[in-house]
């Protein structure tokens, strides 16, 4: 297993995004504004930056799930290097239901395994992590997310900005997003088709480590290969077409 070498990640000692709706034939409806919500967080941050918060809480949760891991290879298929607690585990389940009440789903839990909850997971860690609403809007849908991103990142002040892949190399904190399933979006398709993302922990010299949820049916540590400048390298397991600039302080 390899060890976390950032310092801040030891403190805190494929993929998937809610179903999709039909279709429908010509242009896609607007969002509008962010809906509403009762939900809150269960706890304070674990720091005062926001940025450090959605890393330590993503790690936590790693652990919290058994510090399951995954390398994805330039070739070849991913190998799973370590197994962790699966959604279905009573505990793992219960888990999962905090990640679906903060995108307004109570009803769902880790034993409702035909209901895909990665993006659930990302909505409960970047809420729980201090940001407000009008800068991340939660959404069981990583695409719905990202298309949020997109908008609000036309204004003054984004705290999040998607970049094409060949724009921004990942840093600790950004969020990295792909298609699935045989889903085309891209930043100039904001289809609303199946993606997934994952929050990026740690970079090294040619790889780094992010975290999601619903991979491999666990909070997973995915290992991706990089470039010999930093980018982000092609592999087949995760057609990625964003990495999401993070910056909160």
């Amino acid at each position: 297993m390899r060890r976390l070498l950032f310092p801040l990640l030891l403190a805190a000692s494929a993929a998937a995004c809610a179903p999709q709706p039909p279709r429908q034939a010509g242009p896609l409806p607007p969002l509008g504004p962010c809906p509403a919500s009762t939900w809150h967080p269960e706890a304070p941050p674990p720091t005062a930056s926001k940025k450090t918060s959605m890393v330590l809480l993503a790690v936590a949760e790693w652990f919290r799930f058994g510090q399951q891991t995954v390398d994805y290879p330039s070739n070849g298929a991913p190998q799973v290097e370590r197994s962790g607690m699966q959604e279905g585990d009573a505990f793992a389940s219960e888990r999962v239901r905090d990640y679906w009440k903060s995108v307004g789903r109570p009803n769902l839990s880790g034993a409702n395994h035909e209901v895909p909850w990665s993006a659930a997971f990302i909505s409960w860690d970047i809420e729980s992590a201090g940001v407000p609403r009008d800068q991340f809007c939660p959404d069981d849908r990583h695409t719905i997310y990202v298309e949020r991103m997109v908008q609000r990142a036309r204004e003054p002040d984004p705290a999040f900005i998607p970049r094409r892949l060949n724009e921004r190399a990942p840093q600790v904190g950004d969020l990295i997003c792909s298609s699935r399933a045989g889903g085309k979006t891209t930043l100039d398709n904001l289809d609303r088709g199946p993606g997934h993302c994952d929050i990026v922990v740690e970079v090294r010299a040619r790889e780094l480590i992010a975290i999601g949820g619903n991979v491999d049916d666990s909070v997973t540590r995915s290992v991706f290969p990089l470039d010999a400048n930093g980018f982000l390298s092609p592999i087949s397991a995760r057609p990625f077409f964003t990495v999401i600039e993070n910056r909160l302080p």
